[in-house]
């Protein structure tokens, strides 16, 4: 079916998507002579958004949707990740980078699994956002804003 929820969420964040690439790609060249500007994350971002979107829209055109359960639970998950979304770009400057984006990706973890193995899990959220950082810093060669100054 063309339009079912699925079907318009995909449709609705492939446009997102779609409009955040070309504002993206406003800010000018990704690359410059002296390497990688700040323009190159978001078109990259922006671009692999579209792709990602068009596939999980292709595999959602080619299978058979299965009739849900009249008695089926019905699960807000994705309403929850706008929420941590908004809530991480409120809390991004204030907190800084490791403390707003650890809190965020433990979240992401736990939305999407079980509430069990916590440390676990908050250690691999510190490790995502610390090989994040480093990436940032010393490839992309931007300065994320941290607690401490």
């Amino acid at each position: 079916m063309l339009l079912n929820r699925q079907m318009v969420f995909l449709y609705v964040t492939l446009a997102v998507s779609v409009g955040y690439l070309v504002t993206a790609l406003s800010l000018g060249a990704p690359i410059a002579e002296s390497g990688l500007t700040p323009a190159f994350f978001p078109i990259l971002v922006g671009a692999a958004a579209i792709v990602f979107c068009s596939v999980l829209i292709l595999q959602a055109l080619r299978d058979r949707p299965e009739p849900a359960p009249e008695d089926a639970i019905r699960s807000y998950t994705h309403l929850w990740v706008v929420v941590a979304i908004f809530l991480y770009i409120v809390a991004f400057k204030p907190l800084g980078y490791f403390l707003s984006s650890s809190l965020f990706v433990f979240a992401l973890i736990l939305l999407f699994s079980n509430f069990e193995k916590l440390v676990l899990k908050a250690i691999i959220s510190v490790a995502i956002v610390g090989v994040a950082f480093v990436m940032f810093q010393q490839l992309f060669g931007v300065r994320l804003p941290t607690l401490w100054g």
